[in-house]
């Protein structure tokens, strides 16, 4: 068995856009924090020539490394994935896990349709998610607040930790409308909401982050500022973290989650809307 420590390739393989792949196999790898993974994703692997030719690079990788790629699979022709699941390569196919059980329980034969999952199948949701997002990225950043009646949420943090990705992945995903404020130095200082937010006090949902991985963040583009400063900082999260325990906001720490389990925590907290 392969220790938990050095570095391995894992394929992402699908005839479609691989979310659903990508999604799956991203959260099975950080399961195995000890090892290095190079993780390459091939979307749209809809021929016999595209799938040959991913199964000859696995082997190559095998002959070069003596490891074995782990390939995660979503393909619905047979034929594409006996090509993968007939190497003798580690492969995971995703599809026929689920589908072959699910079938056998239902009594029933899939559809076998290539790219169900992604289709526009819902026009007014999709129509709701995309409004969402034009609304998230017009009140991006505190811009417009005079639209924040409208919004569902208000994302509310300091600079440089999330607000912007966290607010577009609710709005797409979920169809919320969010819209997110920074805390500017004077606001922290004042140790008081801004008129823009105390009125929609309710809406309110905070993000703060471990002081040290803000400023890693922020070093990356603002090396050598006083914005960058570790004492800054560190200052700057404990009077937001300050700021979110007096008035009573809910807040959430992000140092080690991703967006996706962000998104769904907030929502889980808030209750704010209902999966599209």
């Amino acid at each position: 068995m392969q220790s938990d420590y050095g570095k391995r390739t894992a394929f992402i393989v699908s005839d479609r856009t691989g979310l659903t792949a990508e999604a799956m196999a991203h959260s099975l790898l950080s399961q195995f924090p000890g090892i290095d993974f190079d993780i390459e994703t091939f979307t749209f692997v809809d021929s016999m020539g595209k799938a040959a030719e991913l199964v000859q690079r696995c082997r190559r990788i095998h002959d070069d490394t003596g490891t074995l790629p782990l390939v995660f699979l979503t393909m619905v022709r047979d034929d594409l994935r006996g090509l993968f699941t007939q190497a003798d390569i580690g492969v995971f196919d995703l599809f026929k896990t689920f589908i072959g059980p699910m079938e056998t329980l239902l009594g029933s034969e899939s559809s076998h349709s290539i790219g169900k999952s992604h289709g526009v199948q819902d026009e007014k949701a999709y129509t709701s998610r995309i409004a969402a997002v034009h609304f998230a990225l017009q009140t991006d950043d505190g811009l417009d607040i005079e639209h924040y009646r409208k919004a569902t949420m208000i994302i509310v943090g300091v600079s440089r930790c999330g607000k912007t990705p966290v607010s577009l992945y609710l709005s797409l995903h979920y169809g919320i409308y969010v819209s997110n404020y920074p805390l500017t130095d004077h606001e922290l200082e004042r140790k008081q909401l801004p008129a823009a937010l105390s009125e929609h006090k309710d809406k309110l949902f905070g993000l703060t982050i471990d002081p040290y991985r803000l400023l890693e963040i922020r070093s990356q583009r603002y090396k050598g500022s006083s914005y960058s400063d570790a004492a800054t900082c560190q200052r700057e999260i404990a009077q937001a973290e300050g700021l979110f325990r007096k008035h009573q906001v809910p807040y959430l720490n992000t140092t080690r989650m991703s967006v996706e389990e962000i998104g769904a925590m907030i929502v889980n907290k808030t209750k704010a809307g209902k999966r599209l």
